[in-house]
């Protein structure tokens, strides 16, 4: 008998590597999301998955908490059911999911790229674009969750992407909104990287300074109501105190990787070789420290309103 795969065997690899070429695209060893019309630029494979659950336990760090919004006194109910948007490696699903059993944590993103070995048994992944609508009937949800979205929605998509979230929210339930401001005090060659991101944003349609417009858009949304904002500062350089210190080099790893990430974009911008390229990186791992580089992380959260059904009559 020989040992050549059957048919049936040679014709499901064909698929599958087939799914694979179709969801992907391979550039320079990265992989890339491959949806139509996304104007998300990161790669979505082991390294960025890697780097995306260190930055997640650095902005854990840095919060001292998941989340700001009043929701501890429904993490501990059984009908309690919440959406991480956009939840890329599911870091933050599966840490709330770890730490509150009982819940029912759904991570919703256009593709999958969680970790199977240890994902919680109360961790549901949704295969969704959210500029497609969310997939989930009115008032579902008892808390939404979305982070670092910036790059992931065009400008002019916003309103409609918040209106999604606020969709599936339960009247009472809280909406949560986390994004990161520009650098501050940059060098010459992270302003060159950086300058060129946000062109290269701005370009594809992308707002680089959403995180200041988030209270507005929850504003202007309609149906949000008890608008809090809060703020962090995050230090990547020698400003920082010695039990910080760690903190800034890994915050420094996480910025770097992201440089790293963006390569095949941003060296077409900048019009230079792979080499000018990567030396511009290695300047940009030591200005980051030396001129104290920071950005400010904003959190917005707000309930959906509670609509009154009662009515007068005669």
């Amino acid at each position: 008998m020989g040992c050549l795969p059957s048919k049936s065997s040679e014709e499901s690899n064909s698929i599958n590597l087939q799914n694979i070429q179709t969801e992907f695209r391979f550039i320079d060893g990265r992989r890339f999301h491959n949806v139509e019309n996304s104007v998300y630029a990161l790669p979505n494979d082991d390294d960025e998955s890697d780097r995306l659950h260190v930055q997640h336990f650095l902005f854990r760090y840095m919060w001292q908490s998941n989340f700001s919004a009043p929701i501890e006194h429904i993490l501990n109910d059984p009908n309690t059911k919440i959406l991480d948007v956009g939840c890329g490696s599911a870091s933050w699903s599966f840490d709330m999911a770890t730490k509150y059993p009982l819940i029912k944590v759904y991570g919703l993103d256009i593709s999958s790229n969680q970790a199977v070995s240890i994902k919680p048994k109360n961790f549901t992944f949704v295969k969704a674009n959210v500029l497609e609508g969310i997939p989930f009937d009115n008032d579902s949800f008892d808390y939404v969750f979305q982070r670092h979205l910036l790059g992931g929605y065009p400008r002019v998509k916003w309103p409609y992407a918040i209106n999604e979230l606020v969709r599936v929210l339960k009247p009472g339930g809280f909406l949560e909104m986390i994004e990161p401001s520009m650098l501050h005090n940059v060098g010459p060659a992270t302003n060159r990287l950086y300058e060129t991101d946000k062109e290269s944003m701005k370009q594809r349609g992308i707002d680089p300074h959403i995180a200041q417009k988030l209270v507005e858009y929850a504003q202007d949304q309609g149906q949000l109501e008890n608008i809090k904002k809060e703020v962090r500062e995050c230090h990547y350089g020698k400003k920082s105190n010695d039990a910080d210190l760690k903190f800034s080099k890994a915050a420094i790893n996480t910025i770097i990787g992201m440089f790293i990430g963006l390569k095949s974009f941003l060296i077409e911008v900048l019009q230079i070789s792979s080499e000018e390229y990567d030396e511009l990186v290695k300047e940009s791992e030591k200005e980051l420290f030396e001129y104290d580089t920071y950005f400010y992380q904003v959190r917005v959260y707000a309930n959906k309103v509670v609509e009154s059904n009662s009515e007068s009559t005669d």
